[in-house]
Formats: structure tokens, C-alpha cells, sequence
């Protein structure tokens, strides 16, 4: 009985953690202000993850530190499913140079959760769930690039690479189980949990043919984050265990009980964009607009893989092999943005920058009419912010103090899932969902 109650902790408790949270909003305030349509524009540490070709075009160190809070309210038939909040620190480093007469930069960008570092959860394919929202902020974010002016100023490339965790564990037990009495058996553990980092590449080119036209093309890699963990049982099938009476029914049995979840998982993308900055009525104006392939077609599926094997001989003991998870059946997305933003104020010591965005992205999801509950929805979002630099010339701060503000609403219309079969035990559901949320930052340049 207590192996048994080891084993179904550890296997109620494995889940994958989520992908990367920029994914699912925008990254920076000045992005999603913009409505992440950014790409093209983007030369800060956000560029990182949506164009580090832009790092390049940058002539200034800069640094910024931020904080975002976005707070999901996400429905079944009306009822919150308390989704956690996306909220954490961010903020970044560039650092620009020049190599053989031609700009280079590099850049480090972090998002820090401030509520939990990676949160853990088991549900099955069939429970109704929010799969491309639940639990993916939970997770430490780092990246680095580097970005190159090929070309002056007409061609900028960049590279990056992401870093996050794997895990895998192990629960080790060997002994005596004694068939008769409890207090027979002896059981010793042994935990091993390996923590493994997961890379994946990005890179991005940028054209600026124009002062006023920049042109990008960004690609990222999927990735795949997993949990295996398992429980491993070696030893005695005994009687009268703990005395010299001690009579062994089985030597040398042995039970693995692993849990294998793929479900941590960031589609391959490819996103172009494009920003063009006029001056138009005595204002500096930028209209940006981006749109971005997502290849949600190899979506794994995000319940866990059980796996068992017993060898009690000469007892006749067997456990059938459970069966694999239902193929989620995504599709491949195309994601459009649109972004403005205007020069509202351009005194000699405070500059305002107002903007906003919007974007569009359709269910990477069919109907969940069989088995699988996963139910994102049609997402449309709107975004606005303002920058505020001040000049504040000092020997710390030579050049302007920008406070930046973000603010997002996103609305996941109701969505019908009408069951196949009529003696589905989860049955029909409606769901929608709203989020609502903010990002801050001050950048200091150099």
C-alpha cells in the first residue's frame, strides 16, 4: 500500500510545465502598446524575441527594467477557472559597438515570475481547460543576441538563442514488501531530479531601404519543453519480513511506473513586418504592421504518456498497457497586427509618444467535439500605451529617462462545444474569456 500511494503522487503530480510566456502577450511596454506589431521597429531588449537584427541599428547602451501583470478571466458555462496571472519582472541589456567599421550589439532579456518559478499540474485529455493559457507564465525566461549591420545601413541580421529547463526525475525504492503485515515491510527511497537546460534558436533580418521604411523577417524554432518523471521498485516479496522467519514468495521484483509529458510546447513561427516613420503634419508618426505563421499542426498532445512494467515471477501478476493520448488535431495559424504611434509632444525637456495596436488570431483548435477538452478560442486584442522621456542631464544620465507604459485587453468570444456522443460524461460546454493587463518599464541610455 505505500508503494502504491508513492506512485500515484508522483504520477498525479507530473505535468508539463508551459511554454514561453511571449508567446502569449507582447513582450515590453512599448510592444504592446503597438499591439506586437513590432518587429520591424524593435531595438531595445524586446528585439530579443522579435527581431534581433534590430539590435544593430541601436548606437546607444541601454538599459530597462520593467514589471507586467496580466490577469486572465477564462470561462466554462460562465464559471471562472482561475487561470494564474501572467506577472513578473522584465528588462534587458543592449549593448551596441562597432566591428571592421560595421555596428554590432548584443543583448541579454529576462522574464522573472514574481509568484512561483514553475508550477506543476496533472489533468486529463478529457477535462475542459484553457490549454494554450493554463500555467504557461510560470516559467524563467532568458535569451541572448547578437545583431550585425551586414550592409550600411540597408541590411541588419541577427541571431538569439533562448534558454529553458527540462525536468526529470526519479523516485528509487527498494526492500521488502511484506504480504502479511505491514509492519513487516522495509522500504528505503533514493530521489534523483536532473534539471536540464533547453536551447532554441531564433534569428531575424531587417532591411531599412528608406530612413523612413524598415522591413523585417524573424524566425523562431519550436521547441518542446517535457517532465519525465517516474517511480522505480526493486526487492522481496516476503512473509513474516523483520524476523528470523522471514520467508521470500518473490525474489527480486521489480515495478516502474513512469510519466512522460511533451506538452511544454512553442510552435515554429515566421513573422514579417514592416514599420514605416513619416513626419506628417509637423509630428514624427510610425504605422507598423506584422503578420505572423504559427505551426500549430505539430502540437503535442499535453497529456501524460503512463508507462508500467511488473516482474513479480513466479506470481501471475500483469498490468495492461495504457493507452497513448488522442491526437489534438491543431492547425497551422496566420496572425495579423497593426500598430501606430505618434510624437504628441516634442518639448526641450519632455518628449510623450502615444500608441496603439490590435491583432487578430483564430483558434489553432477544432471544435472539441470527441475526447479532448482543449478550448482556446478566437483571440482579438487591443493595445495602447505612451512613452514619457525626460531630459535630465546629469553625469549619471546624460541623455533622456523614458518611462514606458503598456496596457492590453484581449477578448476570447463564447465558443460552443457540441459532443459527437451523446453519452460523453463531460457533455456540451461553453467557453470565453477576457485579459486584462499592464506593463511598465524605465529605460536608461548611455
Amino acid at each position: 500500500m505505500r508503494v502504491a500511494l508513492v506512485v500515484a503522487v508522483l504520477v498525479l503530480s507530473a505535468t508539463a510545465a508551459r511554454a514561453n510566456p511571449f508567446d502569449y502577450i507582447p513582450f515590453g511596454a512599448r510592444a504592446m502598446g503597438m499591439g506586437g506589431a513590432y518587429g520591424a521597429l524593435a531595438s531595445d531588449y524586446s528585439a530579443n524575441f522579435y527581431n534581433p537584427a534590430g539590435l544593430a541599428t541601436r548606437d546607444d547602451l541601454q538599459l530597462s527594467i520593467g514589471y507586467t501583470l496580466v490577469q486572465p478571466t477564462l470561462t466554462l458555462n460562465d464559471e471562472d477557472l482561475d487561470v494564474d496571472a501572467i506577472r513578473g519582472f522584465q528588462g534587458g541589456l543592449v549593448m551596441p559597438g562597432k566591428v571592421w567599421g560595421h555596428r554590432l550589439a548584443l543583448s541579454v532579456a529576462l522574464h522573472l515570475p514574481d509568484e512561483r518559478v514553475t508550477r506543476l499540474r496533472a489533468l486529463p485529455e478529457s477535462q475542459p481547460r484553457f490549454v494554450l493559457y493554463d500555467n504557461h507564465p510560470q516559467r524563467i525566461v532568458l535569451t541572448t543576441s547578437v545583431g550585425f549591420e551586414v550592409v550600411k545601413d540597408l541590411v541588419y541580421v541577427g541571431v538569439g538563442l533562448t534558454y529553458l529547463s527540462d525536468t526529470q526525475g526519479r523516485l528509487r525504492v527498494t526492500g521488502d514488501v511484506d504480504l502479511q503485515d505491514e509492519n513487516g515491510t522495509t522500504l528505503l527511497s533514493a530521489v534523483d531530479v536532473d534539471f536540464k537546460a533547453v536551447r532554441y534558436p531564433s534569428a531575424g533580418i531587417l532591411l531599412t531601404p528608406r530612413d523612413d521604411l524598415r522591413i523585417g523577417l524573424t524566425y523562431r524554432d519550436e521547441f518542446d519543453l517535457s517532465l519525465d518523471i517516474g517511480v522505480v521498485v526493486n526487492g522481496d516479496i516476503v512473509i513474516n519480513g523483520g524476523t528470523p522467519e522471514r520467508t521470500p514468495i518473490v525474489e527480486g521484483a521489480s515495478l516502474e511506473v513512469t510519466s512522460k509529458n511533451s506538452n511544454l510546447f512553442s510552435p515554429r513561427q515566421l513573422a514579417l513586418s514592416i514599420a514605416w516613420t513619416p513626419e506628417l503634419c509637423g509630428l514624427g508618426w510610425a504605422f507598423a504592421g506584422e503578420l505572423t505563421w504559427s505551426q500549430w499542426s505539430r502540437f503535442i498532445s499535453p497529456t501524460a504518456l503512463l508507462g508500467t512494467s511488473l516482474t513479480a515471477d513466479p506470481l501471475p501478476l500483469r498490468i495492461p498497457p495504457n493507452p497513448a493520448p488522442t491526437d489534438p488535431r491543431f492547425h497551422d495559424t496566420l496572425v495579423p497586427r497593426l500598430g501606430a504611434e505618434v510624437k504628441a509632444i516634442d518639448g526641450a525637456n519632455v518628449d510623450l509618444t502615444v500608441r496603439l495596436g490590435s491583432w487578430f488570431e483564430r483558434s489553432p483548435a477544432p471544435t472539441q467535439t470527441g475526447n479532448t477538452n482543449y478550448t482556446p478560442g478566437v483571440k482579438l486584442g487591443f493595445g495602447l500605451g505612451f512613452t514619457l522621456d525626460v531630459v535630465y542631464c546629469s553625469d549619471i544620465f546624460p541623455k533622456p529617462l523614458s518611462l514606458d507604459f503598456g496596457a492590453l485587453l484581449e477578448w476570447m468570444p463564447e465558443r460552443t462545444h457540441n459532443k459527437s456522443n451523446p453519452a460523453d460524461p463531460v457533455g456540451d460546454y461553453r467557453s470565453a474569456g477576457t485579459l486584462i493587463g499592464f506593463t511598465t518599464g524605465l529605460r536608461f541610455a548611455f
